[in-house]
């Protein structure tokens, strides 16, 4: 099966290096720069500043201050460019981390293959299900032991003086019809399954451990993306308010650009609380007691083809431990009406006894064999419930089979749709969006363009990036369901199949 797995390395992910409402001690340098092709790329290393951390820009050779502490220096001349920034840290931060909330800690980096690991290590359903594989081999060894045999003390005629007999005698059941080889044999399926059972869970947490990492990394792109226009938005908010002052704009371009400054700012706020929740969900299938979200590193490639369904559908079929599991069961229920069949095969008792007879003065031995005879119970009513269960495991097996097929079915639309909005966006849209807003730029600059056409067109360009990350975070997403065998329930209980040694007991006695 082609393996859609994505690599772990994301170069569109913008380092997180401060939030609002703290105060870290830092500088930033602001340079003009040309937009990149991906919207990933118009950021070279950390998030734009917020208006508590100290900056420094130079716009269009000329320093200002964009901290929103002080009034930005005016700008004359026709017209002042509209700022593209590319913000690169001057200095490393002087602490190691963030204590706030929803905020990155620089210590804490994480990889896919790390979480994976985590997760494996962490997950109690996966214990669960070791635990109970364990339980399955402790049974199918139990079912297969001999019964023990009796060590006894008769007396006879102990009340008659001079002819008291005493002896002790050891009886054994020998158990026939190979019962207890068959019973092996049907927990041996058992614990086959249950192993299968093991390994299904071992798919599951991987699969959501993956599904929800690719989301929280499409979240946190999704806020580098934000606050990096945020900071582009504040810088457009006090172009407009320096042409104002300077009579070169109107307060309607101030307003306008205060509202795009305002609706960033929700959006970064509930780009926020998105990446928060999807963080707190990777931690809890994962098993990770960290309340401050760390840093995640991934590269969300796209696929070059889209794979062929029904193949791939078969090919999971084939690696399927779900499916493995199922047809484990088939098996034992199969050994289970043969076992069945063997009970009415009747059991021998032989008993030994040695003695003395105090009446003759000499020893004696004793000889007893005994076996119930199959009139009344033959066994019918078990064989038939066996081989019901029989027949109701052989559908399992489709059902799961058809059930496979109908999650593929879902997957692949998501994957499908998704595949198509990724290429769109990278073949068409955003470079489109990126042409558009670097003519708008230049127009501006030349004074063909008013300054609300380009903050629409910039707007345009961001809300395009923003849906490029969603689609590829989809793309991920959905590679991973299928890459997981369609597997998903990291925290579901797994399935016990045993059902203790009766079988054992009903191997004795014939009845």
């Amino acid at each position: 099966m082609t393996k859609l797995t994505f690599p772990i390395t994301l170069s569109c992910l913008l380092a997180i290096s401060g939030c609002a409402g703290v105060n870290v001690p830092s500088k930033h340098v602001v340079r003009q720069a040309n937009i990149e092709p991906l919207p990933s790329q118009v950021v070279s290393v950390d998030d734009a500043a917020p208006p508590s951390v100290e900056t420094v820009a130079y716009f269009d050779d000329e320093q200002v201050d964009v901290s929103g502490e002080g009034d930005a220096d005016s700008h004359t001349g026709d017209p002042p460019s509209f700022p593209t920034f590319v913000i690169e840290r001057a200095e490393p931060w002087e602490a190691e981390g963030m204590s706030n909330e929803g905020e990155v800690s620089d210590a804490a980096v994480y990889t896919l293959a790390d979480i994976e690991a985590m997760a494996l290590g962490n997950n109690p359903a996966i214990q669960s299900a070791h635990a109970t594989t364990s339980k399955a081999a402790g049974l199918r060894s139990q079912v297969g032991t001999r019964p023990n045999p009796t060590l006894g003390y008769f007396g006879q005629q102990i009340a008659d003086r001079g002819t008291d007999q005493h002896g002790i005698y050891v009886e054994q059941e020998f158990v026939r019809g190979n019962k207890l080889g068959l019973n092996r044999e049907v927990l041996g399926h058992t614990q086959r399954a249950q192993a299968a059972e093991g390994e299904t869970q071992r798919y599951r947490v991987l699969t959501d451990v993956r599904v929800r990492f690719f989301e929280a990394i499409a979240a946190q792109q999704q806020v580098d993306a934000t606050r990096q226009f945020a900071g582009v938005a504040l810088r457009g908010v006090q172009v407009a308010e320096d042409r104002q002052n300077a009579e070169e704009g109107t307060l309607i371009e101030t307003l306008q650009a205060r509202t795009l400054l305002s609706e960033v700012t929700l959006a970064a706020e509930q780009a926020e609380v998105a990446y928060q929740g999807a963080w707190k969900d990777l931690a809890a299938i994962a098993g990770l007691q960290v309340s401050t979200p760390a840093r995640l590193v991934a590269e969300l490639d796209t696929p070059l083809t889209t794979p062929d369904w029904e193949t791939t559908y078969q090919e999971i079929l084939a690696q399927s431990p779900e499916l493995t599991a199922a047809q484990a069961i088939v098996c034992e229920k199969q050994a289970l009406v043969r076992r069945q069949k063997a009970q009415p095969i009747s059991n021998v008792t032989a008993q030994l006894g040695a003695g003395y007879d105090e009446a003759t003065e000499h020893g004696m031995l004793n000889l007893q064999l005994s076996a119930p005879i199959p009139v009344w119970n033959k066994n019918s009513g078990n064989i038939s419930a066996a081989y019901a269960d029989y027949v109701r495991a052989t559908q399992e097996v489709q059902r799961i089979e058809q059930s496979i097929r109908s999650r593929l079915a879902r997957a692949a639309q998501e994957f499908d749709s998704a595949m198509k909005s990724v290429r769109k966006y990278e073949d068409e849209i955003i470079p489109q969006a990126k042409k558009s807003l670097e003519l708008s730029e230049e127009a501006y600059r030349a004074g063909e363009l008013e300054f609300l056409q380009v903050l629409i067109v910039r707007r345009s360009y961001y809300e395009s990036s923003i849906r490029l990350i969603q689609a590829r975070g989809n793309l991920a997403q959905a590679a991973s369901k299928m890459d997981g065998l369609l597997l998903t329930g990291g925290l579901d209980s797994p399935t016990d199949y045993t059902d203790g040694d009766g079988i054992r007991g009903a191997s004795f006695g014939g009845q």
